[in-house]
């Protein structure tokens, strides 16, 4: 039978159990691995239905190709000994749109999507009432927190459950950037620049855990060592920290 005599059924029904096939084992490889640390902050939650939605869209377009792809390399291949050039096609106007329009209304989404979690996440407008604020100074090949209303520095970032937290960032040498990937917390340390805009909030259930600090920015022979801790405490073992800390500070 010619492929000019295959109906469109028959085209579908192979193209439909190869893209269920391939999309089943996207979709697996992606939840089957723990792709992302946990999500301690309540601002972790935006980001994540932000890659989730990347990741999937990724796979529908994947998916798609691949497809048509292997569809096409199974049912059109040349027969053994056909050495004829294969037929001219001078493309398809409408097709050509479709895949045009579809990957900008994707880009776009992405794009107004991400600016929402942006601004949400930073609340740029102003902080909380009642935030913390500490001052972060990232060194090579080191942080140290300063806490201006206790007066305190320390080389441990320590900060209360369900409270927002402002993080001014400032460097005393080259660009850092300070990440925390269980909060999805990240900004840059700048020469000369203050960064005033990390903000976020860590979840209740987080209190009595620690997660790493480090720094994403090439910043030197010392950079894969640039690491602290962030200890997330309960707001009353918070507060009797920093009662003992500023105590400590005065004596």
């Amino acid at each position: 039978m010619s492929d000019s005599k295959i109906s469109p059924k028959q085209h579908a029904i192979p193209l439909i159990v190869i893209g269920l096939i391939i999309g089943g084992i996207c979709v697996f490889i992606a939840h089957y691995f723990d792709w992302l640390p946990a999500a301690a902050s309540l601002q972790a939650d935006r980001v994540d239905k932000l890659i989730w939605f990347t990741i999937y869209t990724s796979i529908v377009v994947y998916t798609v190709v691949m497809t048509f792809l292997l569809y096409s390399v199974w049912r059109f291949r040349a027969k053994p000994g056909d050495e004829r050039d294969g037929s001219s096609n001078h493309g398809h106007t409408l097709l050509e749109i479709v895949w045009t329009l579809i990957p900008t209304v994707v880009i776009g989404t992405t794009a107004v999507w991400a600016a929402i979690v942006i601004v949400k996440n930073e609340n740029i407008a102003k902080a909380a009432p009642g935030a913390l604020n500490i001052d972060v100074v990232g060194q090579q090949f080191a942080w140290s927190f300063t806490y201006p209303d206790l007066g305190v520095e320390t080389g441990i970032l320590r900060v209360p459950a369900d409270r927002q937290i402002v993080l001014t960032l400032r460097s005393q040498d080259v660009i850092h950037s300070f990440f925390v990937p269980e909060a999805r917390v990240k900004g840059d340390a700048v020469p000369g620049i203050t960064n005033d805009r990390v903000r976020f909030t860590m979840k209740p259930e987080t209190a009595g855990n620690s997660y790493t600090i480090i720094c994403t920015e090439l910043c030197g022979a010392g950079h894969g060592i640039m690491r602290s801790r962030m200890v997330v405490m309960s707001p009353t073992d918070y507060d009797a920290w920093a009662a003992k800390a500023k105590a400590s500070v005065k004596g």
